[in-house]
Order: structure tokens, then C-alpha cells, then sequence
């Protein structure tokens, strides 16, 4: 499992924690892109591997900061 395979279990868990829906669609994304569904909110999440701004970003754009 690579980082970013970790880092979508735990924005899955923190979901699940917040009783919001998640879902990750790999086919809707461009060039190996993802699109990640919080709740009502969604993101894109690269194909590379996270680093801590990005997934910072990436939390606050799903509403996962706090």
C-alpha cells in the first residue's frame, strides 16, 4: 500500500468518524487523478504521492479540518 492508498483510508475514516458519505472514483479523474467525494464537497487527489500541505488542502477543501 503506498501513501496515497493511506491517505484515502484515512480521509475514509475520518468520513465514516463524521458520519458523511465517501466515495473515490479513479475513472473520473485525468492522467491518473482521482476525485474524492466527501459529503457534498469534492476534490481532486494527484496522482503523486500526498505531502503534508497537500493533504492539508485537501482536508480543508472536504471539510475534514478542524
Amino acid at each position: 500500500m503506498d501513501k496515497r492508498d493511506r491517505f484515502v483510508a484515512e480521509l475514509r475514516d475520518e468520513a465514516k468518524a463524521l458520519g458523511l458519505r465517501f466515495r473515490v472514483d479513479y475513472r473520473k479523474g485525468k492522467g491518473g487523478h482521482a476525485m474524492v467525494y466527501v459529503g457534498d464537497k469534492l476534490t481532486t487527489l494527484p496522482s503523486r504521492e500526498i505531502d503534508p500541505k497537500t493533504a492539508r488542502k485537501i482536508r480543508k477543501q472536504l471539510g475534514l479540518a478542524g
